[in-house]
């Protein structure tokens, strides 16, 4: 491989990679249109939660899944997932990839908050389309869970400014668009 074939596989990478970390965004952020962008129209979703497995369950079309995923999203308290040592592998127009991801949710149960913490990955097949990268496939295994009351402890007078929001309110948009 020349020096151009290396860059250009360099921007490929970072382009997936970035297009992971959106995903995870999406979800904390509860943005759906977010969330689509990162798949092509007919790419597939495939998963189960260990901790809500009826809830989040699904294998079918990705774009169909955000409105669920997003439902199911809203109904959580908070959220927050680290996606981190991406490896991807290219093959011309396709490309697969394994990232983790480690995911904190805060639901409530009985009156309590729970904390649902999973780790586990996630498995991409990309496509590039037009000179374009979207996900084609995501499936996600997990390897560990943990479930446990809540422990934050948020002071009283802690301004609602610096709380961070699960919408387009939150203070990210006023410094990126995506």
């Amino acid at each position: 491989m020349d020096m151009q074939q290396k860059l250009q596989q360099l921007l490929d990478k970072q382009e997936m990679t970035e297009l992971m970390y959106k995903f995870a965004r999406a979800l904390d952020r509860v943005d759906g249109d977010l969330m689509k962008s990162t798949y092509w129209e007919d790419a597939i979703e495939e998963h189960q939660d260990p901790i809500f497995p009826e809830l989040f369950f699904y294998n079918d079309n990705a774009h169909q899944f955000v409105e669920p995923a997003m439902e199911g999203f809203r109904a959580l308290k908070a959220t927050q997932h680290r996606i981190s040592n991406p490896l991807i592998e290219i093959n011309g127009d396709t490309a697969t990839a394994e990232a983790y991801v480690w995911a904190y949710h805060v639901h409530e149960q009985d009156g309590v908050d729970k904390e649902g913490i999973l780790g586990g990955r996630h498995h991409f097949r990309f496509e590039r389309r037009d000179g374009v990268w979207k996900i084609k496939h995501r499936s996600t295994v997990f390897d560990w869970n943990q479930n446990q009351n809540a422990t934050a402890i948020w002071a009283d007078n802690f301004s609602d400014k610096y709380r961070g929001k699960r919408n387009r309110q939150d203070d990210s948009y006023n410094y990126i668009s995506i």
